[in-house]
């Protein structure tokens, strides 16, 4: 979908921003799935929604990482990191994407509850 005659108007510095891109129940009381609702695997398995919820942003990431990556290769341009900001992250996302952390004020409050 980023190919250039598909996502018309960008050039291979154009950037891409994740918005939204976790699972969301907007009349649930907290946003979201709730966190003991189970997700079950192609293996049989199951995993509490707690514990995977921020796993789609960072599939979401890679899978936009390596399209701009295959859009440019495809081009014949040079192949450079592209700039993909997330808002949901989960650990190893930082290898395709930088995470935007909301729409925080440089007070002290805020930058702390920024930091895990």
């Amino acid at each position: 979908m980023y190919d250039y005659g598909t996502f018309k108007g960008t050039t291979k510095n154009y950037g891409i921003w994740l918005d939204m891109n976790e699972p969301s129940v907007f009349s649930g009381p907290e946003g979201t799935l709730p966190k003991n609702s189970l997700h079950h695997t192609d293996k049989g398995m199951a995993v509490y929604h707690r514990d995977v919820h921020n796993i789609y942003g960072l599939l979401h990431s890679r899978a936009t990482f390596y399209g701009l990556l295959s859009r440019n290769k495809f081009a014949n341009q040079e192949v450079e990191r592209p700039f993909i900001l997330t808002r949901s992250a989960y650990l190893g996302t930082q290898k395709y994407a930088a995470k935007w952390t909301g729409d925080n004020q440089s007070i002290e409050d805020e930058l702390n509850m920024s930091i895990s």
